[in-house]
């Protein structure tokens, strides 16, 4: 009997753990992250301020497309997913906490770890996430879709927004916005401020800037951002590395706003997002660079 049950729960351990309906999770991680959106009035407040008519992209999700993992289609109005591309950073992500198929626990055991979100090998940026071994595929799944989510609905709130800088010359900080938005052949502080409010809000939703677990890794990246900022120049030069440079910039970015506002991330949300609206790539690095010691540079005003 007892051979038996040991049997039936290492099946059910290893099916849970292989049979995971990435089309209803991407679906779901959509739908919720809207749902977040309205529950802080974070298009409401982006409508009302920067007078735009915000209207909701349409998702795709594509069995396999090698060059992404997620992006954001502006002339489509389309966020596009691609299922075998979050596969392999899942098992990217399994090989990085240590994790091998024939090598796990059955063990009901819930905690939180950490996820590798630097894109090259040079600097590990962390990012926390809440983890139920009995599945931690799924979990892994669900985390890399939720950040990658906020990721591409920040562009089409960009877009959204340089649409609309386009035709109202009204809008207040309008050639600076234009600026640092209208150029689709360096998008540089486009992938910084998406990368920006994908880490705050994946902060926020999880509750992980209240969780002494969760904030830890915010503030240990923080360490890691001055190094990144000191060798910035250099990175820059190596064509491979320096696509990847917008992305570390804003998570590292996004950290600091995270770790500044860790007692009040929920009530200094709008404030955080007209931040986001503002930011480009020096303001980025200036704040990093100082963090701690110029506190106001930290949020725009």
């Amino acid at each position: 009997m007892t051979d038996t049950l040991d049997k039936i729960n290492d099946t059910t351990y290893n099916d849970l753990d292989k049979i995971i309906d990435l089309d209803k999770i991407i679906k779901s991680e959509y739908e919720k992250a809207f749902e977040i959106l309205d529950k802080y009035g974070i298009i409401e407040y982006i409508e009302n301020e920067y007078k735009i008519n915000y209207i909701k992209p349409k998702l795709e999700i594509l069995e396999d497309k090698p060059s992404i993992v997620g992006e954001y289609l502006p002339t489509e109005n389309k966020i596009s997913i691609s299922k075998k591309s979050i596969e392999r950073e899942v098992d990217d992500q399994l090989k990085f906490l240590g994790y091998k198929e024939i090598e796990r626990s059955i063990s009901d055991i819930q905690g939180i770890k950490y996820l590798n979100k630097s894109y090259t090998s040079i600097f590990t940026f962390l990012y926390p996430l809440y983890i139920n071994e009995r599945n931690i595929r799924k979990a892994i799944v669900e985390a890399i879709i939720r950040s990658l989510m906020f990721h591409e609905i920040w562009h089409s709130i960009d877009f959204s927004i340089l649409d609309k800088l386009y035709k109202d010359s009204t809008i207040k900080d309008r050639d600076y916005l234009i600026t640092i938005l209208n150029n689709p052949y360096n998008p540089f502080n486009i992938e910084l401020r998406a990368s920006a409010f994908e880490t705050v809000m994946y902060y926020l939703v999880n509750g992980f800037h209240e969780n002494e677990k969760g904030h830890i890794a915010a503030y240990s990246n923080i360490h890691i951002c001055r190094k990144y900022i000191e060798k910035i120049d250099e990175l820059e030069k190596n064509e491979y590395i320096n696509k990847y440079v917008p992305y570390n910039l804003g998570l590292c970015y996004g950290s600091s706003i995270v770790d500044a506002n860790k007692l009040s991330l929920k009530e200094s949300i709008h404030k955080i997002i007209d931040d986001i609206i503002h930011l480009d790539k020096e303001r980025a690095i200036e704040a990093i660079k100082y963090y701690g010691d110029k506190l106001e540079m930290l949020l725009y005003d």
